[in-house]
């Protein structure tokens, strides 16, 4: 049965849907099942595999709003084990629209994935930059969350937000919700700030933080205008070998 990470942040521009693309794509180069689904209307999923808005047949708005069963709307990708399903919101009207339907039952999510956990062994969600709706709809479909953090000034704040969301969500409604862990992302070892904040989120969260960080690199900024994910682009980056050690952490090996 799949286990579902929920990739959440509040703050845009922390490294969200690079995370859910490229630990996606290295899950899947360990052999694993992998479904990533676009759930941030922004479509950043459906681009980074070259899918555009009115490529896709069906979409999570198709999934939310019109019963589309969610497998018609799974997209393979050029990487063995990896599907996609897109977001494929293409109005600030249809956006309103998916969001109610998150807002109105909260549980939907939970039961669309439900019926195709079997099939997978992790489920990899790309959430709205935000705690509305569709995130909350999504944690508590979730067996965890994995929070991107830029290693920048702020960041603590961020994190505590959204760690408390998740334990209120955890109380309210998914008694199985847990931390999957904080990921520090835009890393830059160079600078004494960069190491400073590092080291500072680390001595607060502890073990909730991943021994893998992810780097600023060039090539996870140039992955998305290629339309692929890090590993196809140049396996041997920096970027690209973060995001396997960090699949590697999460599958225990």
């Amino acid at each position: 049965m799949a286990r579902i990470i929920a990739i959440v942040s509040q703050k845009g521009g922390v490294g969200k849907t690079t995370t859910s693309v490229n630990l996606a794509a290295s899950l899947a180069a360990l052999e694993k099942r992998v479904l990533v689904v676009g759930m941030d209307p922004q479509c950043g999923i459906s681009l980074s595999f070259g899918f555009t808005r009115n490529s896709t047949q069906f979409g999570m708005y198709d999934v939310l709003f019109l019963n589309t069963p969610l497998s018609d709307a799974v997209k393979h990708t050029d990487i063995r084990f990896l599907d996609v399903v897109a977001s494929n919101v293409r109005t600030s009207e249809e956006e309103d629209v998916i969001q109610g339907v998150a807002r109105k039952d909260k549980f939907r999510l939970k039961e669309i994935f439900d019926d195709i956990r079997d099939y997978y062994e992790y489920i990899i969600l790309d959430c709205p930059p935000s705690l509305g709706p569709l995130t909350i709809s999504s944690m508590i479909a979730a067996d965890s969350i994995l929070i991107p953090v830029q290693a920048e000034y702020f960041s603590r704040e961020s994190i505590g937000r959204m760690i408390k969301t998740a334990t209120e969500v955890a109380k309210t409604h998914n008694p199985e919700l847990s931390i999957e862990g904080v990921l520090l992302t835009m890393v830059d070892s160079r600078t004494n700030l960069g190491r400073r904040i590092t080291e500072d989120i680390k001595n607060a969260l502890g073990s909730k933080v991943f021994k893998t960080m992810v780097p600023r690199t060039v090539k996870l900024a140039e992955a998305p205008m290629e339309k692929k994910p890090a590993i196809l682009l140049d396996i041997n980056s920096r970027g690209a070998q973060a995001y396997l050690n960090l699949a590697l952490e999460i599958v225990g090996e």
